[in-house]
């Protein structure tokens, strides 16, 4: 995956699946655990991307409201968004519980909230958390590869671990109910961070290491670290973290069957990050050296993200295999709706 290849059309139609596929996927809870939300690679397409979601059967969206690395910027980002919310009622509602997201699919809404994917808003200061949380924050990654006040990214040689200011922060999101997530977070840092953890550690869109060999993927003993603690691990929809630059919803099983072999179904959900415009991506990555260096002398290529259509047609793979309707509903969204659940207490 060194070379630039040139890329498939994105797929941006449900693929043909079988009857029974369709009929699972229209009842189960969908649920994507993370939808970068950041102010040009999606947030300019709302009128483009969600209602897209929606009209394939998704129920749930975690926007990730990425790159606002200062207080300021992420309440103007977050004021900006909940207004285009509020805008948008008749379809679209903002949910701070798993009561609210499953209204909202019987009112056939989509319901999104908020996510973080690095805990760099909270500025050292703690109290932030619970003002985050009362606006729609529900879940916080700890570190966005590079090292923070919180510990080391998954791109840091050292691998140095969870602070002590980590360790509080994490205390604090069990106080509030907000899920501390480890995707994108070093090795270390993550399995600290889980021995301090009182309730269901998560990694909302991270890929099995052994399927595809990458700092941005997680180990085996993160991955049943994180089911032992009653988590879910969200498999991401990312070409390049999926071993296929087109990301290929076969890719994509791969690494999903493989988790669950690992640790079981009931641990595995979606969380497929989905990125519209991949050359502003691709500007951002190249920018950036230092949150993405080349792994192994391996520099990352413009590559495919996944969408919403093809969580259908990984319904259909899923039954294919085996997987019995209960397990399948439980990998499209049950298990989130688990988690969520007991950590943000209704």
């Amino acid at each position: 995956m060194t070379a630039e290849a040139k890329l498939k059309s994105r797929i941006t139609k449900v693929p043909a699946v079988s009857e029974k596929a369709h009929r699972l996927f229209s009842r189960s809870l969908v649920w994507d655990n993370l939808l970068p939300w950041d102010s040009v690679m999606n947030v300019d397409y709302i009128d483009e991307l969600l209602p897209r979601f929606k009209k394939v059967g998704v129920n749930f969206v975690s926007l990730s409201l990425t790159d606002k690395e200062t207080v300021d910027n992420t309440m103007r980002h977050i004021g900006r968004v909940k207004r285009e919310i509020r805008e948008r009622s008749e379809w679209l509602v903002l949910a701070t519980s798993v009561d609210d997201i499953r209204n909202a699919k019987a009112d056939n809404k989509l319901a999104v909230n908020f996510d973080f994917q690095d805990s760099l808003p909270f500025d050292s200061c703690l109290d932030l958390i619970q003002v985050y949380y009362d606006l729609g924050v529900r879940q916080v990654g700890l570190a966005y590869n590079q090292r923070n006040l919180v510990g080391d990214g998954c791109a840091e040689e050292a691998d140095g671990g969870l602070s002590r200011f980590g360790a509080a922060a994490i205390k604090e999101m069990n106080r509030v109910g907000m899920l501390v997530d480890g995707s994108h977070v070093g090795y270390r840092t993550t399995m600290d961070a889980m021995d301090v953890c009182d309730a269901p550690f998560i990694f909302s869109h991270s890929n099995p290491f052994a399927v595809r060999p990458h700092y941005r993927n997680i180990k085996d003993d993160q991955i049943k670290a994180c089911a032992a603690s009653g988590g879910v691990i969200g498999i991401n929809g990312v070409g390049y973290w999926v071993g296929d630059v087109n990301a290929g919803t076969e890719a994509i099983f791969r690494c999903l069957d493989y988790t669950v072999e690992l640790v079981g179904p009931e641990y595995v959900g979606l969380g497929f990050d989905y990125v519209h415009d991949l050359d502003h991506l691709m500007e951002w990555v190249r920018a950036a050296p230092l949150t993405w260096p080349p792994h192994n002398g391996e520099e990352m290529v413009k590559h495919n993200y996944a969408g919403a259509e093809q969580m259908v047609e990984l319904t259909q793979m899923m039954l294919d295999h085996g997987y019995s309707d209960e397990d399948v509903s439980g990998v499209l969204g049950e298990n989130w709706a688990r988690v969520c659940k007991q950590v943000w207490g209704k």
